[in-house]
């Protein structure tokens, strides 16, 4: 008897379960949001990262577990209201929007306004906000196989520099599962009139270099323990 379902129907989702997530921001002890210029963990296995990469890493190597960008790099709108609950989420052509009971399906062609009807109807401070997605594999967090995610929406900075790599190795390569990025994170300065805030930009850059992979390679050697 075999052990698996034959003839299983494609199932678009990852094969790998979700470990922990990174973030580059946290509240301190009166729950104040804070920017930080290095990544941050979250999850059970949060440990495990900071084991390999100590408390403030500024740049961390990650690899993608498949060429498909819907499971990998997801770009999507969102729309939450002031309490935080998700109205609708969609990529510009197909909108998932909550009617009370489950979420629907609707087409920006068929409903061309849309986006213009939530936004009047669902009191929000942030409004319609652009999201990206990261799911990856860091190799040198040894000890646990999964995925991590990193989420941002910096529609200005983050976004288009992360999409804009990712892309761009997948154009030239014609893959990029396996391939050796290096995730970075640094402040950057406001260039608005009167204002002298900083937010951190997020960077993501083919790093094949030997130094990447001999630490890519050592990490996947087995744990021996004295």
């Amino acid at each position: 008897m075999k052990a698996r379902i034959t003839n299983r129907p494609p199932q678009n989702r990852l094969a790998l379960p979700l470990v922990g997530k990174i973030k580059c921001g946290y509240k301190d002890e009166r729950g104040i949001p804070h920017s930080a210029d290095w990544f941050i963990p979250s999850g059970k296995y949060e440990g495990l990262f900071r084991e390999a990469y100590g408390e403030n890493p500024s740049t961390i190597r990650i690899v993608f577990p498949s060429d498909d960008a819907s499971l990998c790099c997801t770009e999507f709108y969102e729309y939450r209201d002031d309490a935080g609950k998700l109205v609708a989420t969609g990529d510009g052509e197909t909108f998932k929007v909550w009617n009370g009971r489950e979420y629907q399906e609707f087409s920006a062609e068929e409903h061309p306004t849309l986006m213009e009807g939530l936004a009047n109807k669902y009191k929000s401070k942030t409004g319609w906000q652009v999201t990206l997605t990261l799911n990856f594999i860091i190799p040198e967090v040894r000890g646990v196989m999964g995925c991590w995610q990193f989420r941002t929406k910096g529609a200005a900075s983050s976004i288009p520099s992360i999409r804009d790599a990712y892309d761009a190795m997948l154009e030239s390569n014609a893959k990029v599962a396996g391939v050796v990025f290096d995730l970075s994170v640094k402040f950057a300065k406001s260039q608005k009139p009167g204002q002298s805030s900083r937010y951190p930009v997020v960077s993501l850059t083919a790093n094949e270099s030997r130094e990447n992979l001999e630490k890519v390679m050592e990490a996947r050697k087995p744990i021996m323990i004295e």
